[in-house]
């Protein structure tokens, strides 16, 4: 039910048929739609959660005298008060704050989440309820998106371009250019000095 009113304000009931034409289950409640800000509500009324995870619920609340519950529901109900406790096997921790705008918050955690917690789940203060569905997820593993280039070892001292060719490395053709003038002239040295000595030699 959304965009309530303060004329929403009713007694309604939920009817359930068990089993066809014979069994019919009807549970009534008393809705009150007051203007202004709740006594008590949630931050997020649907939270999803993965597997093995923990989930955080913000319950805010206005009166400070009556018991904080956190309560699971279905056929059995179960439920946590004071400071922490377990609802099927999984931790619940209850934590009483206020914030700077000093609303009261009870902040629930769950904790080591498993497939069978999903459902539904209420704060509970005093007479006031606000209903929370909880999903738990399986956890998935999921692959890294970052790709690892793995540069092969180069023998020819190039780099490779784009579209797969080979790109000659600058700076090597630009040593051996700067190199061979000079090993030149000195092979041409030593030639000469050779072809000097076997002269000389000769005479």
């Amino acid at each position: 039910m959304t965009d309530l009113g303060s004329e929403d304000s009713e007694w309604y009931c939920c009817a359930v048929e068990i089993n066809v034409g014979a069994d019919v289950r009807i549970e009534g409640f008393h809705l009150s739609v007051t203007p202004g800000t709740p006594e008590l509500y949630v931050d997020q009324q649907e939270v999803t959660g993965v597997e093995g995870g923990s989930v955080i619920v913000n319950c805010y609340y206005s009166d400070t005298r009556n018991r904080k519950w956190w309560c699971r529901i279905g056929g059995s109900v179960y439920c946590v008060w004071g400071n922490s406790g377990t609802i099927d096997g999984t931790s619940v921790t209850l934590q009483q704050t206020t914030d700077a705008t000093r609303r009261n918050i009870l902040t629930v955690t769950m904790s080591g989440l498993k497939m069978d917690n999903t459902g539904w789940y209420r704060c509970e203060l005093g007479d006031l309820i606000m209903p929370v569905h909880i999903t738990v997820r399986r956890q998935t593993t999921t692959q890294s998106t970052t790709t690892m280039t793995t540069e092969p070892v180069q023998t020819d001292n190039t780099v490779q371009g784009p579209e797969g060719g080979k790109v000659k490395d600058n700076m090597r053709w630009g040593r051996t250019f700067f190199y061979l003038p000079k090993i030149g002239n000195a092979v041409l040295f030593l030639l000469c000095t050779i072809i000097a000595v076997v002269k000389f030699r000769a005479n």
